[in-house]
């Protein structure tokens, strides 16, 4: 398989890469996305839209290095994708131009991930609907002007898109591990109109499982740009650290040791990549691309915590503090492995999705760079 990035390609890298190695920490991103065009990613062509899985993998893997914490997976491409898919180019519209931001609530007390186990409803009144339900864990609420929530309409699911300051609608924000924000929302008879439904009537899920994955997959980038920096950052710090009389890298045991990090980072891109992949080819094939995004998720959350924790240990004492940057890549990893799934979860569902009957198609790669 050739993957070679297309010159294209290369430019969306490199001018992530630059973003990323910035000051960035404490500042509002979102303009600076908008106007760098990367909120279009994954949009339809009528609405400036360029791009799909790979190059949204090239943007998370770019920010995960630069450890840049932004709503980029819970309002581009998870919100983005589901509002492609449901085919409301209105608010995809708002999306990419950055004048609307929207979040998703799907999560339920005791769900544990599952977006099928919902208990929230949406009753008909009238000439639209009440939504009554508690929705937890719902990622960038603070800064999102819609929410897109699911409920259940009589036995099977759909999704609305509300107003997040609607009358009914309380929210109980908090900050994550890592300072990420986060909030628990509670649907008092809040009250939509017909037209807040996206997708057909009980189509909610398939929406919604299409857009967890396509953010499943942007994670595992982001995981992989995560553990690609600890590693280059652990290899530097055992060169410059000296012990009897020599720097602690040419120890044998040390270079095993991050010799095995790094095969835990090419398994991890190689995964990662896999699972971009999965979203092109296998976008008709439910079963299949479940399978493959759970099985990346699976891999890449298993090597993070190989590298992340190995790296901790390498630095020794420094990397427990505050001041050096270990640790906050550590804490960003620990919550990525937990984001949308955490193992036990996608491990079970690529067991329950196992045995489906799929046909076998080729997967596509990038297309080689002209000479």
């Amino acid at each position: 398989m050739d993957f070679t990035l297309s010159p294209e390609q290369l430019l969306i890298k490199d001018s992530v890469a630059r973003f990323a190695a910035g000051a960035h920490a404490g500042t509002d991103v979102w303009p600076k996305f908008a106007e760098l065009g990367w909120l279009a990613i994954g949009a339809p062509d009528e609405l400036g839209g360029f791009g799909g899985p790979l190059e949204t993998l090239l943007v998370m893997e770019q920010l995960g290095r630069g450890l840049v914490v932004s709503p980029y997976v819970s309002q581009v491409v998870l919100a983005g994708t589901i509002l492609r898919a449901a085919g409301r180019s209105e608010l995809l519209g708002r999306l990419v131009e950055g004048e609307e931001r929207f979040a998703v609530a799907y999560e339920e007390p005791h769900a544990r991930y599952d977006p099928a186990a919902v208990t929230a409803t949406a009753a008909r009144e009238g000439d639209g609907y009440a939504i009554r339900g508690a929705k937890v864990r719902v990622l960038d609420a603070a800064t999102a002007g819609t929410v897109i929530v699911s409920a259940r309409t009589g036995d099977e699911i759909s999704l609305f898109a509300v107003p997040a300051g609607a009358p009914n609608l309380t929210r109980a924000p908090y900050a994550a591990e890592d300072g990420a924000d986060v909030a628990n929302l509670r649907f008092d008879g809040v009250r939509v109109d017909a037209q807040a439904m996206l997708g057909p009537l009980g189509g909610g899920l398939a929406l919604l499982e299409q857009g967890l994955d396509h953010a499943v997959a942007a994670l595992c980038a982001e995981g992989l740009g995560l553990m690609s920096l600890m590693l280059e950052a652990t290899v530097e710090y055992t060169k410059q650290r000296h012990q009897f009389g020599v720097p602690i890298g040419s120890f044998q045991a040390l270079q095993h040791r991050m010799a095995e990090m790094f095969v835990e980072v090419e398994l991890a891109r190689s995964m990662a990549y896999l699972a971009a992949m999965t979203l092109e080819d296998r976008r008709d094939d439910p079963a299949a691309r479940k399978r493959g995004i759970s099985a990346a998720k699976v891999q890449v959350a298993r090597s993070a915590r190989f590298v992340a924790q190995n790296a901790i240990q390498l630095h020794g004492g420094i990397g427990m503090s505050e001041e050096y940057k270990a640790g906050h890549y550590f804490k960003r990893l620990t919550m990525v492995e937990r984001l949308l799934g955490d193992t036990d979860f996608h491990l079970a569902r690529y067991v329950a999705h196992r045995g489906a009957k799929t046909e076998a198609a080729p997967l596509r790669v990038a297309e080689p760079a002209p000479a």
